[in-house]
């Protein structure tokens, strides 16, 4: 495929992290499009001295000599040109399959911390419900035995007793005449 200066100036690149800078490759782009142009031109020149002096032979074997010498001097700079940017354009595939590389084995690695602080957790969590699980089949227990001994107390004949007497009287003569003082009197319980 033959790439024509036209083809150099409207060529889009794709941005990427760590890229060139966009400035630059403009830069270049544009001085690659000027060269072909330049080259081009001069071939085309030659081209047109050649067909204008095809009738003079020794001085179109010179010039044939001569734009044969642009055109080797043309491609080879051509060459040197595509030969570095396929160099270039490898190391940058290098680079970036190197940091994705870099990026995915980080990825791993806070993967593998972040389960293996997940599985921690769960432990702990799992501790202590089995802890909380015991403490509440032992405060079961106790409340069952708790229980039992009231049932068991309840089942036996109470002893004579006296009722609790509670009385209670508003004081409207308090000292501090605001009627608010109580008096509470509690019967002997002693029986």
């Amino acid at each position: 495929m033959e790439i024509t200066p036209q083809d150099v100036q409207q060529k889009q690149f794709d941005y990427v992290k760590r890229g060139f800078d966009p400035q630059q490759v403009g830069v270049f782009l544009d001085q690659l499009a000027a060269t072909l142009a330049k080259r081009d031109r001069t071939i085309q020149e030659a081209r047109s001295e050649i067909e204008a002096l095809g009738s003079i032979d020794a001085e179109a074997a010179q010039d044939r000599e001569a734009f044969r010498l642009t055109l080797t001097v043309a491609t080879e700079t051509m060459d040197e040109m595509l030969r570095m940017a396929g160099e270039r354009a490898a190391k940058i595939e290098e680079e970036a399959k190197a940091d994705a590389d870099l990026l995915l084995e980080r990825a791993r690695i806070e993967g593998e911390d972040r389960l293996t602080s997940l599985k921690r957790e769960i432990e702990s969590l799992q501790r202590d419900r089995a802890r909380f699980e015991s403490q509440v089949d032992e405060g079961r227990a106790t409340t069952q035995a708790d229980q039992s001994g009231i049932e068991a107390d309840q089942e036996q004949p109470a002893p004579d007793r006296r009722p609790l007497e509670l009385v209670v009287d508003r004081d409207d003569d308090a000292p501090d005449g605001d009627g608010s003082g109580l008096a509470a009197r509690v019967g002997d319980l002693r029986g």
